[in-house]
């Protein structure tokens, strides 16, 4: 350090030199520490051009701004998501439609969060079943909150298990997938969801008492297990860290999430019926007497099981503008996705709304909802993705003209 009388001084923000600030004594100028990083920040943002175009500011307006207006390195974080209008606010950018599900989803998510926060709060789980036609976004629902919210998720196709004992995988796999699925890690696992798909193929057997149901009823029943927050143990197949010792894995239920989901083909056949969200059935005039519980009864859905369901929601069917907006508005859209895609091959490719009608009308006709749009878009895109070479540097439009795809060249 300077005698008092001899400090240097910084000749742009004028401070004295400093332990925490050193000042470097230039022939005519001087320049401390903080200066000399702002200048270097703004040598990289000029050259940048993003924040700060050169605008003779001195070293002081500029180390204000920069502290302004200045983004961090890496990638904007948002807002930690905490109540349930921040959980729909996630599905709202990625799915389309479906607003009761999202809501009620939303506050079972909620709900799950808070359960495995407070483990000593005294409240049941909020598990969901879904009721919807295929490709109505059951699965996606449940894919996107727990991506989202890095909650570990085990999807089961529940048409491929079958009660113990039998050829078929057990209901312990289950819980196998979940923990796989958080890295192994248990603790992880007894706090993420489980969606059981295609839960109605696994109705009840109505072939009489005498017909052993073992991939209906029966599963229904091994499924209760975990259902209702029983300790499980179960044998991992495959496992690096258990396979030579045989070592079992033991995953408590009680706070692990369930959503199951089920097209339920023939559950609204009675005249009339239209269940609403939560399980309320309605007709057109007044209050049915017949309720969900009726009807899930007599598809072969026993009580006990879906008595474990508290939230019953039913997806509405996709229609001709559902299918586009799905097409072009959430953030993953399939168009944007093909945009994406040729524009690594120097090609600008847009296109025009008869070809996004037609698509749509197609998917919707093949019955799959919105997995049948990426089927059309590959069939009709093809033969030009084959040929990708001739467009390179152009901007092509896809257009739909005489029942077949217009190129339009620019």
């Amino acid at each position: 350090m300077q005698d008092k009388d001899q400090e240097l001084t910084c000749s742009f923000c004028q401070t004295k030199d400093s332990e925490e600030n050193r000042v470097i004594k230039g022939d005519n100028t001087n320049i401390c520490k903080s200066c000399a990083e702002t200048a270097l920040y703004l040598i990289f943002l000029q050259d940048q051009a993003e924040f700060i175009k050169p605008r003779n500011l001195s070293m002081k307006e500029a180390s204000e701004e920069l502290e302004a207006s200045i983004k961090p390195y890496g990638p904007e974080k948002s807002p930690k998501p905490t109540i349930p209008k921040d959980y729909k606010a996630i599905l709202d950018e990625y799915v389309i439609g479906q607003h009761e599900a999202k809501k009620v989803l939303s506050v079972a998510i909620y709900n799950h969060i808070q359960r495995t926060k407070n483990p000593d709060l005294k409240m049941d789980k909020s598990n969901v079943l879904f009721i919807g036609p295929t490709g109505s976004g059951k699965t996606y629902l449940a894919e996107t909150i727990a991506k989202h919210l890095d909650i570990p998720l085990a999807i089961v196709n529940t048409t491929s298990l079958t009660a113990a004992g039998y050829i078929g995988e057990d209901v312990s796999s289950v819980l196998e997938r979940l923990w796989k699925d958080s890295g192994e890690n248990v603790q992880k696992a007894e706090k993420g969801i489980i969606f059981l798909d295609e839960i109605d193929k696994n109705r009840a057997s109505t072939g009489g008492t005498n017909n052993k149901d073992v991939s209906g009823k029966a599963v229904q029943q091994e499924l209760l297990k975990i259902l209702e927050g029983d300790i499980v143990k179960f044998y991992p197949e495959g496992s690096g860290k258990n396979r030579k010792s045989g070592q079992a894995v033991e995953i408590n239920t009680k706070d692990i999430l369930f959503i199951a989901g089920g097209a339920f083909v023939g559950l609204k056949d009675t005249p009339g019926v239209k269940i609403s969200a939560l399980g309320a059935v309605q007709n057109e005039e007044k209050m049915s007497n017949i309720t969900m519980q009726q009807l899930l009864n007599e598809y072969g859905i026993i009580p006990e099981f879906y008595g474990r369901f508290p939230n019953i929601v039913e997806l509405t069917e996709l229609d001709i503008k559902s299918m586009e907006s799905i097409m072009t508005e959430p953030s993953d859209n399939i168009i944007d996705q093909y945009k994406t895609l040729f524009s690594l091959s120097n090609i600008k490719l847009d296109f025009s709304k008869r070809f996004i009608d037609v698509v749509a009308n197609e998917a919707l006709g093949v019955k799959t909802g919105a997995r049948g749009l990426r089927t059309i878009m590959e069939d009709k895109l093809n033969d030009i993705m084959f040929n990708i070479d001739e467009y390179d540097g152009s901007s092509i439009t896809l257009d739909y003209t005489y029942n077949k795809v217009k190129v339009m060249q620019s």
